[in-house]
């Protein structure tokens, strides 16, 4: 996490205007290198997990302001979205984390939290879930417990996996084994910043729980994760790339074919080390040689198919989210609100 500097008030507003403390942070979307899924359900309705992830540079732009009241029904923090992700305020698990962990620390919800979204949903890269976790180390950065401190601290964690399976990991985004339901870090690896990676989304997306409900029809045995975490560990980007495994991958494909034909067209371009999907999908990725393979072949996707999404970016370190405290005077414009 980078380090929290304050901006100085005399040099941004007019004398007197009130200000109001804000925290801003980058939330990355994230790979699964590995994803082991295991037939059955727990009691919470989670599957166990077995997760190797790694963050992006793609990410999300997280803002939380404090503000004098709660949301437009009076009801915890104000919700307001660069673009409508189809879900209410109350069931976006950004929303969900603010108000989880003002109950959890006795405070009033009296926040606004604007999201700037890049990260595409319905991809299984993980953008809901940062989202929530940003919120939540902004949070902390408010009342004083540290954003650096957060990923250490029980309460904290709670919460988080409360909220989600994958928003633990982003609370600290290191290269990590996730276990249990894919939400409690097993342990971290070394920095793996700047491996090369194309990301390739079909038009149509694919629901987490859809492909869930998918995999329960006809479950795939997992793999091991042994061997993906043994070369992370010696940072052997060419082994990482040669131990890509996803078996959740079969069943987004029956619901979104063209995530397998996504990632086909992917192992067959010059310069791709290996390729995968990544989480639910309906995202394929390749880890790539080169940047400049990498970009080469984003601008060959989008040329090679008008219903892809495509983009080249890298993998990063748990100091990506560059989180730091602002002032904020005045009042904001935002795009979009999403409906209570």
């Amino acid at each position: 996490m980078a380090a929290v500097s304050a901006v100085s008030a005399g040099s941004l507003h007019a004398a007197g205007e009130p200000h109001r403390h804000a925290v801003e942070l980058r939330a990355p979307a994230k790979l699964n290198l590995h994803l082991g899924i295991y037939p059955g359900r727990d009691g919470r309705g989670y599957h166990r997990a077995d997760s190797v992830m790694v963050a992006l540079s793609l990410a999300d732009l997280v803002t939380v302001i404090e503000r004098d009241a709660t949301g437009a029904d009076g009801v915890g923090p104000a919700l307001l979205l660069s673009e409508d992700v189809g879900v209410s305020s109350r069931e976006n698990t950004a929303w969900i984390a603010a108000t989880r962990l003002c109950e959890e620390f006795g405070r009033p919800p009296t926040y606004a939290i604007r999201i700037e979204k890049r990260i595409p949903s319905q991809s299984g890269l993980g953008g809901a879930s940062s989202d929530a976790a940003s919120v939540i180390l902004a949070l902390c950065q408010l009342w004083g417990i540290g954003a650096d401190a957060a990923a250490g601290n029980p309460r904290v964690v709670n919460v988080a996996r409360s909220v989600g399976a994958d928003v633990a990991f982003f609370l600290h985004p290191a290269p990590s084994l996730l276990t249990g339901a894919g939400d409690v870090v097993e342990r971290v690896f070394p920095q793996m910043d700047g491996l090369p990676v194309v990301l390739v989304r079909p038009r149509a997306g694919v629901s987490t729980a859809d492909a869930y409900r998918e995999f329960d029809v006809a479950p795939e045995t997992p793999g091991p994760a042994d061997a993906m975490c043994d070369a992370l560990a010696a940072g052997d980007r060419q082994a990482v790339a040669a131990r890509l495994h996803n078996n959740l991958a079969p069943a987004s494909e029956r619901l979104v074919p063209a995530c397998g034909e996504a990632t086909r067209w992917l192992l067959a371009q010059e310069g791709v080390m290996g390729a995968q999907i990544t989480g639910s999908g309906s995202c394929a990725f390749a880890l790539c040689d080169t940047t400049m393979s990498a970009r080469r072949i984003a601008a060959a996707a989008r040329a090679a198919c008008e219903d892809w999404w495509s983009i080249s970016c890298e993998t990063v370190g748990s100091g990506a989210q560059f989180c730091y405290l602002t002032l904020v005077f005045g009042s904001h414009l935002w795009c979009y609100e999403a409906p209570l």
